[in-house]
């Protein structure tokens, strides 16, 4: 009996410590990836035009920005079709939400940083910014946008792209069926790697929310 316990001390607990290590790990890396709060200085002129008269305050522009970006993702298929550029403008919403739930959570995160990883101090909350950090870079990744860019930059970014979306005409074009095959071949590799990329991101992120969530 004393064996087992031995080996059981032995064994169970330097993996356990590991364990425990890694996932601090992977939480220390995702906080590096938050950033800090930036307003930015200037908007694209589309942007100003639609949501700054008569708006100056940040939380007004905020405000707007929230609204709209739900109207957006809200919209069907069949919208986006024809509105190629209407997605890319919710990333560009999107960017000001995340950076005014940044602002929310200063005093929660600095809380947390204080205390971390000795003691868990405001987890759920400091779970939640890391899931909308990891739409953020995901919506940023799909266009090449480094995370470490501005938000300024970013939106900018996404504001020109969308503009000239907007501006061509949707068109059904005949194409070759062998054109066609090889391009769901080629579609389906990159979606399965894609959805494995996907599912480990997925696991990693619910492990961190547990973890902080106890």
């Amino acid at each position: 009996m004393k064996k087992i316990i031995l080996i059981f001390i032995i064994v169970f607990i330097p993996t356990l410590s590991f364990a425990n290590q890694d996932i601090i790990n992977l939480i220390n890396t995702k906080l590096s990836e938050l950033g800090e709060f930036q307003k930015p200085k200037n908007y694209p002129k589309g942007f100003e035009e639609m949501h700054m008269t008569g708006c100056i305050s940040w939380k007004c522009i905020s405000d707007k920005s929230a609204t709209e970006m739900g109207k957006i993702f809200k919209r069907s298929d069949s919208y986006n079709q024809r509105n190629p550029g209407n997605q890319i403008y919710g990333m560009a919403y999107f960017e000001i939400f995340y950076q005014n739930k940044l602002k929310k959570n200063q005093s929660s995160l600095k809380k947390f940083k204080a205390e971390w990883p000795e003691k868990i101090v405001r987890g759920k909350k400091i779970a939640s910014l890391i899931k909308t950090n990891e739409s953020r870079k995901t919506m940023r990744a799909a266009l090449g946008i480094d995370i470490k860019a501005s938000p300024e930059e970013a939106i900018n970014i996404y504001w020109t792209l969308a503009d000239f979306l907007q501006k061509g005409n949707v068109e059904k074009v005949k194409v070759d069926k062998s054109l066609k095959k090889r391009q769901r071949i080629i579609s389906d590799f990159k979606n399965s790697l894609g959805q494995l990329k996907r599912k480990i991101e997925k696991q990693e992120l619910a492990r961190i929310v547990e973890y902080l969530q106890g």
